[in-house]
């Protein structure tokens, strides 16, 4: 049991201002932490408002995050969020709330746990399922101990559908370590949570008469002196019978691991009284408990989906509906997708947990029978897309580049060795400003390159974005469609009917050079807009350059690569991904084939570290010298130019 004070008189005026650390939470009289609760989560609502970041998620976990903090010590017990972006009122009650200000901004709070912020947060994570895997290494790692440190994974019902979640659980219930998994159920990730297992828990969360009947037995026998205690630990075997007989079979107790639940997760001193209990036992505990997502917010019961992030607002809070001022990255795909799908009925189109992330939801209801959530398994996602397509469709897999790197064991095995059509359209791919290096898609373009006949392209615009497609469903083999988090450009440069075929390995001249000396600019893909923005600065101050859209980072145009070679003194390449083995490395290793080699190539990109989340995309582009004023900056230092 955790240390039980007398309770002081409740302290005057707000309680929020006077939390800066845990210790001050567990001071606080048991009567006023529904109090404090209220306080926290008005604060969320008001400040989240105003920098924009994940809302539902936090405002549901509220009196959880209280609750664990007034159990545990983590200053030597150990707390592991999983994905993390749940984790704003752990900030907030861990010394950060006069920082809240500056979430998700540049040199700000991160969105996510940091454990360069604090030494609560144990890891930088911001990917779903692996919370328990964490938490068992830590509970293994000081199994031996004298005072072993209580370990605590927090984890949502839409994680607990990720392959590794299960795995995790399966090795946990043989272990013999101690550990505490709570299941944060609120039916939600950033969609409804789908699968088999969702329908499950929602069988356990109907059986409302146990969990009602459980909390009034509780309350009555805890007022009967000296007996209630004894009568309680016998009637707890009889609910126990009465469980099982509602929710037969728990897959979790089969698994080894202790079940304890549901338990109402807004009743902040209910909470309290079962965190104290599990605490006391060995083994692996799971702690049901039941949210609601956004609670507080007065869309939480109607519109999950549209709180569960928050843009930022002057003076209101705003949840992010879309309303983009141009068309988006995404939005082009969708349409593009929907366009094609109409007229050829093997297309299919799967996401993994992310239908309205990737543009999805248009689709799935027009197309419902052609539409596939498998939930946060990006594994069984690409396994899936590959069966589709031995069997003749033409599966369009949309999951961010970030996301995709969990499942590239089967885009390496189902999908490349068999040489099947699977076309994968990685969204976020580059930098997204806010979310950080967990969500930063710069590595797709060098774990995919590798695979013998997988074609990479990147459209620059939204007319581009259908005609790539196109090409990309009519292909024999994998391909992967990388575009970012942006907006396309407003005015396309070049109009459709203007264009050349979409060939892959066919890149496109959009800026003629100098016939002899200077600089041509290769970019791949939306980072376009900064190098024709450059070009075309550079024009002004009289110097003329050349500028190719590579369209294909594999196959590579070599022969175009050859004729620039021979009339430019300098090639430069520009990508929006990690420089390392990128589409400059591509272009570097067709240039040394080349039999002769005139020119020189210089490769921008982002360099060999971890990108810290920045208040916008473009901000970073800035920061590593892909906007346009880098682009210039690079030519003129190439040619010797002053810039003034």
């Amino acid at each position: 049991m955790s240390d039980v004070r007398p309770d002081p008189a409740s302290p005057p005026g707000p309680l929020l201002p006077g939390i800066n650390s845990p210790e001050d939470l567990k001071r606080l009289p048991a009567k006023d932490l529904p109090r404090l609760c209220e306080e926290l989560r008005a604060f969320l609502l008001q400040s989240v408002g105003s920098t924009g970041g994940h809302l539902g998620s936090n405002l549901g976990v509220v009196e959880l995050t209280v609750a664990l903090h007034r159990v545990f010590d983590f200053r030597r017990d150990r707390l592991v969020w999983d994905v993390s972006h749940q984790a704003y009122p752990h900030k907030i009650l861990t010394g950060r709330r006069e920082r809240f200000s500056t979430l998700r901004r540049t040199d700000g709070l991160c969105g996510f746990t940091h454990p360069d912020e604090s030494p609560y947060d144990l890891f930088h994570t911001g990917h779903a399922g692996t919370s328990i895997s964490l938490g068992l290494g830590l509970a293994t790692a000081s199994a031996h101990l004298p005072q072993r440190p209580h370990v605590v994974s927090v984890i949502g019902d839409a994680s607990l559908g990720a392959g590794v979640a299960f795995e995790a659980l399966n090795h946990a219930g043989s272990s013999g370590e101690r550990m505490l998994v709570v299941l944060n159920d609120n039916e939600w990730s950033i969609s409804k949570s789908v699968g088999a297992l969702a329908r499950y828990l929602t069988r356990i969360r109907s059986a409302r008469v146990v969990q009602r009947a459980q909390q009034e037995i509780h309350g009555l026998l805890q007022s009967i002196p000296l007996i209630g205690d004894k009568v309680e630990y016998t009637l707890a075997q009889i609910r126990e019978v009465l469980r099982h007989s509602i929710v037969q079979g728990h897959v979790f107790e089969e698994l080894g691991v202790t079940y304890v639940g549901p338990v109402n997760g807004h009743d902040v001193g209910y909470l309290v009284e079962n965190l104290e209990r599990v605490r006391q036992l060995e083994g692996v505990v799971l702690l049901h408990v039941l949210t609601q997502k956004g609670r507080g917010h007065p869309d939480a019961s109607t519109h999950p989906e549209r709180v569960h992030a928050a843009k930022p607002a002057a003076g209101k809070l705003e949840v992010k509906v879309k309303a983009p001022a141009s068309l988006s990255f995404t939005d082009a795909f969708a349409q593009s997708l929907a366009e094609l799908a109409a007229g050829d009925l093997r297309v299919h189109a799967l996401t993994a947990a992310m239908p309205s992330g990737t543009g999805l939801v248009a689709f799935s209801e027009r197309f419902p029978e052609r539409f596939h959530d498998v939930g946060i398994c990006e594994q069984h996602a690409v396994g899936l897309a590959a069966g589709m397509a031995k069997a003749g469709l033409r599966p369009v897999a949309a999951i961010y580049s970030t996301f995709l790197q969990r499942g590239y064991d089967q885009v390496f095995q189902e999908v490349a060795l068999q040489g099947l059509p699977v076309t994968f359209c990685l969204d976020r791919a580059g930098l997204v400003g806010q979310d950080g290096p967990t969500h930063n898609g710069l590595f797709d373009i060098a774990y995919l390159r590798t695979l013998p006949g997988m074609v990479l392209c990147a459209p620059r615009d939204a007319t581009d974005m259908r005609r790539m497609l196109a090409a990309a469903l009519q292909a024999s083999g994998p391909v992967a469609l990388r575009y970012p988090r942006d907006t396309c450009p407003a005015n396309e440069r070049i109009p459709a009917d203007e264009r050349r075929p979409m060939v892959p390995g066919r890149a496109e001249v959009l800026l003629e050079g100098p016939d002899s000396g200077g600089v041509c600019l290769w970019g791949y893909g939306a980072i376009l807009t900064q190098v024709i923005d450059a070009a075309e600065r550079l024009r002004r101050r009289g110097v003329e350059v050349g500028v190719v859209d590579a369209r294909y980072a594999k196959p590579l145009d070599e022969e175009l690569l050859a004729r620039c070679d021979l009339r430019y003194r300098h090639i430069v390449t520009i990508e929006e991904h990690q420089r390392m083995a990128g589409f400059g490395s591509a272009v570097l290793e067709a240039w040394s084939r080349l039999p002769e080699r005139r020119s020189r190539v210089r490769i921008l990109g982002v360099p060999d570290r971890f990108q810290e989340h920045r208040t916008t995309r473009e901000e970073q582009l800035g920061a590593v010298g892909l906007d346009a004023d880098g682009i210039e900056r690079t030519v003129a230092q190439l040619l010797s130019l002053e810039l003034v």
